[in-house]
């Protein structure tokens, strides 16, 4: 089993004592059922965080997807997630939204409006 480790995320709820005891068997990571939202910052990993692991959310059903893209200088937004098959390196996010850094970044509800601007400064 692989385990993939966001920059960012947001839980749906707060933790049970067995989500607890699932993170701590699982090098501090949350069973994905609790996961609502995934962030990434590309650095030196800007291929694996456009690729592998966009797919690898998407095919863990991940809603939502956030990817600073700091090489091409963009921002998006993933959303409904798609496994058409049993193979996971088919999966996709059907809807994207996308912004040059410096412009907000829209989100679903319940998420307020990103400000991307921070990122242009790294």
């Amino acid at each position: 089993m692989s385990l993939l480790i966001p920059d960012f995320y947001v839980r749906r709820r707060r933790p049970s004592e067995l989500d607890e005891s699932y993170r701590k068997a699982h090098k501090g990571c949350y069973p994905i059922d609790m996961i609502a939202l995934v962030g990434e910052v590309t650095s030196t990993n800007h291929e694996t965080d456009t690729g592998p692991k966009l797919r690898a959310y998407a095919a863990a059903g991940v809603p939502v997807y956030v990817l600073i893209n700091r090489n091409a200088k963009t921002a998006h937004c993933y959303t409904d997630p798609n496994l058409p098959g049993d193979d996971p390196t088919e999966a996709y996010y059907a809807a994207e939204s996308k912004v040059d850094l410096g412009e907000p970044l829209p989100l679903p509800a319940p998420y307020p409006t990103l400000d991307t601007a921070p990122f242009l400064e790294n």
